[in-house]
């Protein structure tokens, strides 16, 4: 009897014990819970919802006298007649011939404005290819044509000269949520460059061509060591775009700018520097230009330099470029755009004028005619639809007919470009 009633008295204290644990894990109001042991915390993940983006691939390339039939010629080689030159040689603009080009991507971004802020955080990153070269008429004349045409006169050759870079850039900054004004920091890596320039130089040919007179001094860097391994440079720039709009007129202005800032070439780059005088006095020569092989007697006086070595540390202007657009309001589906833009390594200032039409919500288009940069008179012509999701989708094409190199029809063409906008908005 005593045995069953100390086993009674078990079962009883295990049952007390049961529901005490029971009220422990279940009860809110139990001094011993610590809830941090039990709640999950989960961290809401980063989307692209909480963004506003646009990523925009470009390439265009343009010159004031190089033709697409001209460079066509050239690849195909043999014969080159003077029809082929005479062309290009006349439509070099003030004495000056262009060519140049760039290629790239660049993805803009900023987070969606919070509620009682004033600014939000934006950036931007990609990279770039540019290409400038220029030459004065006279080189251009004397490397196809010769000296014959020039005898009595003074080629000039100074300014002449060409370069080549790959940027790499990332900005930060912020973005004013009612103004829209947007200023970043940028941070620029030249991954690879080339340069040669031609600062001074003339040549001149005695009407007779019995006398010579030349000077040249030019330089070539190509920033790689000895063992061709690039040597990036690094640097810093301002970029920004700031909107202006007037609730009383109907105009839109919008000033931007990229990059405008330095950058810090580090030592060791390979450098050549050559300098070349030669003149001649009472030279008799055969043929109707002067050559090495027709000098048989006379007096020659040269100074010749030639080096090499490798750079110094330096400091060099950012490739910064400068816009100023204006848009009226001309009609509720029709503007008219005014674009000027500066820097950028273009020898002359794109300007650029058009209209736009709003066909709809969805759906609008424009036409502008475009003038400068590497380039001269041109048409590009863009359309901007907008897709489901906030999303909008926007194409230009630069003289369309240059783009089409394999027909006849851009034999003529001197410039050509593409650009693709995906944007997206959101909230």
């Amino acid at each position: 009897m005593r045995k069953l009633n100390g086993l009674l008295t078990l079962v009883a204290f295990c049952g007390a014990l049961s529901s005490s644990a029971q009220t422990y894990t279940s009860s809110e109001s139990s001094s011993l819970r610590d809830d941090s042991l039990f709640v999950k915390s989960e961290k809401e993940p980063l989307s692209l919802s909480k963004f506003n983006y646009s990523i925009e691939v470009n390439a265009n390339q343009a010159s004031n006298v190089i033709t697409a039939g001209f460079a066509r010629d050239l690849a195909e080689g043999g014969f080159i007649s003077r029809n082929i030159f005479d062309p290009v040689l006349n439509s070099h603009t003030m004495g000056v011939g262009y060519l140049g080009g760039s290629a790239g991507v660049n993805v803009n971004w900023s987070t969606l404005p919070e509620e009682g802020k004033q600014w939000s955080l934006c950036g931007s990153f990609g990279s770039e290819v540019l290409v400038d070269t220029r030459w004065t008429q006279d080189l251009f004349e004397l490397i196809w044509y010769g000296n014959a045409s020039q005898t009595g006169e003074v080629a000039v050759l100074s300014g002449s000269g060409a370069r080549m870079g790959v940027f790499n850039r990332f900005s930060i900054g912020g973005l004013q949520n009612e103004t829209k004004q947007r200023f970043e920091l940028s941070f620029i890596q030249r991954l690879a460059g080339v340069e040669w320039s031609l600062p001074y130089g003339y040549m001149w040919v005695s009407e007779n061509a019995d006398s010579l007179e030349t000077y040249l001094q030019t330089e070539a860097r190509i920033h790689a060591n000895a063992d061709t391994t690039f040597l990036p440079a690094y640097g810093l720039g301002i970029s920004g775009n700031i909107p202006i709009h007037s609730d009383d007129f109907p105009l839109d202005i919008d000033i931007s700018f990229r990059d405008v800032g330095l950058l810090l070439e580090p030592a060791g780059s390979k450098v050549y520097w050559f300098q070349e005088g030669i003149s001649t006095t009472g030279l008799p020569v055969f043929g109707d230009s002067l050559t090495w092989e027709s000098i048989y007697e006379g007096d020659i006086s040269t100074d010749s330099l030639l080096m090499d070595g490798e750079s110094s540390e330096r400091l060099v202007l950012l490739p910064s470029r400068l816009s100023a657009q204006f848009k009226l309001d001309a009609t509720k589906k029709m503007d008219c755009i005014f674009r000027v833009d500066a820097g950028g390594w273009m020898p002359q200032t794109l300007i650029t004028a058009g209209l736009a039409w709003d066909r709809n919500e969805n759906f609008s288009w424009g036409v502008n005619y475009r003038d400068g940069g590497w380039g001269e008179k041109r048409i590009a012509v863009w359309t901007k639809v907008r897709l489901s999701g906030n999303r909008s989708l926007y194409v230009n094409f630069e003289n369309p007919i240059g783009l089409m190199l394999p027909l006849y029809s851009s034999v003529n063409t001197m410039s050509r470009g593409i650009t693709f906008r995906f944007a997206k908005e959101n909230g």
